[in-house]
């Protein structure tokens, strides 16, 4: 099986684990009565890590 991005990346590794920190953020601000602005910044930080995710992407295809 050939390399993948997703196998041989940690900045793939590190975009997942911001998407995944920003939707945990999100998902708990209304349970534990966080304040009104962490829900932006849970897309924001979503946002982050797709973005992160998108570029290592394009620099694996570019090689």
């Amino acid at each position: 099986m050939a390399p993948s991005y997703l196998t041989r990346s940690r900045l793939a590794w590190t975009g997942l684990a911001l998407i995944t920190a920003g939707f945990g953020i999100k998902a708990v601000t209304g349970p534990l009565d966080l304040p009104s602005w962490s829900v932006p910044v849970a897309y924001f930080t979503t946002l982050v890590g797709a973005a992160i995710l998108f570029v290592g992407w394009v620099r694996w295809r570019a090689r």
